[in-house]
Formats: C-alpha cells, structure tokens, sequence
C-alpha cells in the first residue's frame, strides 16, 4: 500500500524517485501560475500501488478492513476482487491473499457500487472492474474470470443486471 503520498509530494522536487520494493517511481512535479491543475499518471500496467494514488488523489479514503492471521489489514476497495459469504463468515479475496471481514454483502454492494461493487449471487459480490473475461452459461447465468484466473458464476438472477451496467443503461 502507499499511504504517504502527501507527505512525499510536499518533500519532493523534480526528478525524485519513491521507491517501493524493487521498482521505482518518477515523480515529477511542476508549479504553475494560471490554468487548472492537473495529475496526468503514466503506467505500464495498473499496480495496487497506481491504484491507491488514484483513490487517494479523487479523495477516496474508504478502506476494508480485513483479517489475516491474527493481524487487521486495511484494504482500498480497488484490490478486492470478490466478497464471499461461507458458513456466516464474510471473506475479502485479492489477487493472491484472503482476509475475513465484518462486512456484510448488503454493506459492500450499498457502499462501494461507485467502486465497482455488484451483487453477483447470493452469498457473493464481485468488483466487476477487477473482471478479466466474461463468458456466457446455460441458464442465463455468466463465468467472469478475476484477475487472478478465478472463475465466479454470476447467478441469473443477477446476470440481467450485470448485462444492463456493462451496457451503460444503469
């Protein structure tokens, strides 16, 4: 995660780098005196980190928390891929880790549906732009692969739903 972004921004000047782990970031910064400010990001491939810069400059601070192992984690709503429910215990699942939550289904679909959060079946909610492919099944359900290669069924139920909003006509 990269949650000291105000703080490097007030500290750098033109041509720092933030390092993160192996990779690098450039981070230019330039003072303008007329015209409207702006954040032009350039990536290669959209990472966690990118992500959280993003939510972070649209003023998103709304975090999941989640629990792994004993230790609570705070997670931006862009890297969940899914929410599951499995014996009345709510799951958070990203790219490659799962925490459990307190959160409900209803909570998530009511509060993040900016962030991409959709009812997907009954006992699920899926970030449909984490969604790599979707797929067409009997029944009028959909197979959506996640980012991670994970498949999750969207019911019928929902599948009518999910054609509208991919269509732009909610």
């Amino acid at each position: 995660m990269f949650y000291g972004l105000r703080y490097i921004i007030k500290e750098k000047t033109e041509k720092d780098y933030i390092q993160d782990g192996n990779q690098s970031m450039k981070v230019t910064l330039q003072q303008i005196t007329e015209g409207n400010e702006e954040v032009i990001i350039r990536y290669r491939q959209m990472t966690d980190q990118i992500g959280d810069i993003v939510s972070y400059i649209e003023g998103r601070n709304d975090k999941l928390l989640g629990v792994k192992e004993g230790q609570r984690v705070m997670l931006s709503p862009q890297r969940v891929l899914y929410l599951e429910i499995v014996d009345g215990v709510t799951y958070l699942y990203t790219e490659h880790e799962v925490y459990k939550s307190n959160l409900t289904l209803m909570s998530a679909e009511t509060n993040y549906a900016d962030d991409g959060y959709f009812r997907c079946s009954k006992s699920m909610v899926l970030n449909i732009y984490r969604i790599k492919k979707l797929k067409s099944l009997p029944g009028n359900r959909i197979d959506a692969t996640m980012d991670n290669g994970e498949h999750v069924v969207i019911s019928r139920r929902y599948a009518k739903e999910l054609r509208k909003i991919l269509r732009g006509e909610i």
